[in-house]
């Protein structure tokens, strides 16, 4: 009990399962894994710190897993916690959905860093979708606005990461274009005045 008092001074959140969505469920996971680092909780001690910061519909999911009798309570790792309880608050027809949306992902009107961000935010949540990491490459600069796409294609990059980077280079340097043509048609549109003044 001294461990749970202790634990619980790190003021956990605590995870209902009402009204919920996979990122609430990633969100409270993160959260636990995060503390249980900070305070050096033992891989044997996590699942039952966790399910004590369970409430709500969460909590009876929790005592239904631990009624059934083909449950083996003593084999129920931190990590097979982890995928019983996104089993249950990320379903096959989410994570499909998202597959789905990570491979249509566009740009559009976003920052480079922007995109990359929910691209990762998807694929954080899908991992499976990509193969390697030139895959994921293919998959970003698929979504990239075309404009950009071209000057990331020639570069001819084979890591994500310099992939990301030349993205947001072209991505500066076209508003740096952008901002000097603004530049040169606000100065035309003032030089004839000025000329009339002399």
């Amino acid at each position: 009990m001294d461990r749970l008092n202790e634990f619980r001074r790190c003021n956990p959140r605590i995870f209902d399962g009402e009204k919920v969505d996979h990122w609430i469920v990633e969100k409270w996971l993160m959260h636990m894994e995060k503390l249980f680092h900070d305070t050096f909780v033992e891989e044997r001690d996590r699942v039952w710190l966790a399910t004590h910061h369970l409430d709500g519909e969460a909590y009876y999911w929790w005592l239904d897993i631990q009624d059934n009798p083909d449950t083996d309570l003593s084999a129920i790792t931190w990590r097979r916690f982890k995928e019983l309880l996104m089993s249950k608050y990320f379903p096959e027809s989410v994570k499909r959905q998202m597959e789905k949306d990570l491979r249509g992902l566009c740009q559009g009107d976003r920052t480079v860093a922007e995109f990359e961000q929910e691209f990762s935010r998807l694929l954080h949540c899908v991992p499976f979708v990509v193969r390697d990491d030139m895959d994921k490459v293919r998959i970003f600069k698929r979504g990239l606005r075309p404009s950009i796409f071209r000057f990331v294609q020639s570069s001819n990059l084979q890591t994500y990461r310099d992939v990301v980077n030349r993205a947001l280079i072209v991505e500066s340097g076209a508003a740096d274009v952008q901002e000097r043509r603004e530049g040169l048609d606000k100065g035309k549109g003032k030089r004839p005045a000025a000329e009339g003044a002399s």
